[in-house]
């Protein structure tokens, strides 16, 4: 179906099930490191990535698997699970931060937290693919990403030529440099759908 405004109709497959959506061709590949570790660590997962999905803006192209990992920085707090999420947007970084800072709120990451702090949910924007930033609260791509394993080890499950802006390296690349010697490993998921 082709509707006035020249935009397609199309089907299209989702990681949280098949769901027809209207969409823009979307112009931007971007990927995003989400974590948690208080709570239901799974569920708050799939439900930051499904108040994703569902922005119009927004469509989820793939995700890596679900990775079990220790906390870097402050050691006494739970483990974390952490995944990365290959999104196309058309939103600029700015916009595309307050999505994820509002989703995060949406699931109970108060707003005043301090960093490396046990969390809900926490969505990082890791890096676009054309695109890098340098503001206050924002830097593309993300400047602690080369020293994060548990964010190069799901990455590199689904990108990993994915050439990572201002580093010049591929997310594989980053990963056989990182310095991080902590335990990634995949998690057995215990809920299904």
């Amino acid at each position: 179906f082709q509707a006035e405004d020249g935009i397609r109709d199309q089907p299209r497959s989702r990681g949280l099930g098949d769901v027809y959506k209207r969409q823009k061709i979307m112009s931007e590949l971007i990927y995003l490191g989400i974590g948690s570790n208080i709570g239901d660590r799974e569920t708050n997962i799939f439900s930051s990535i499904a108040a994703l999905d569902v922005r119009e803006e927004v469509v989820v192209v793939r995700t890596a698997s679900i990775y079990e990992t220790d906390p870097l920085y402050n050691l006494d707090q739970p483990k974390f699970l952490n995944t990365v999420v290959e999104i196309k947007t058309d939103l600029d970084p700015e916009v595309m931060l307050q999505v994820c800072q509002g989703v995060e709120l949406m699931l109970g990451r108060p707003i005043n937290h301090q960093k490396n702090d046990p969390r809900v949910i926490d969505i990082d924007i890791l890096a676009y693919e054309t695109k890098s930033i340098d503001i206050n609260n924002l830097k593309i791509p993300h400047p602690d990403l080369i020293a994060r394993k548990f964010v190069l080890v799901p990455w590199e499950e689904i990108a990993p030529n994915f050439m990572v802006q201002d580093f010049g390296r591929t997310v594989s690349e980053l990963l056989k440099i990182c310095p991080d010697t902590s335990n990634v490993k995949n998690y057995k998921l215990e809920k299904t759908a």
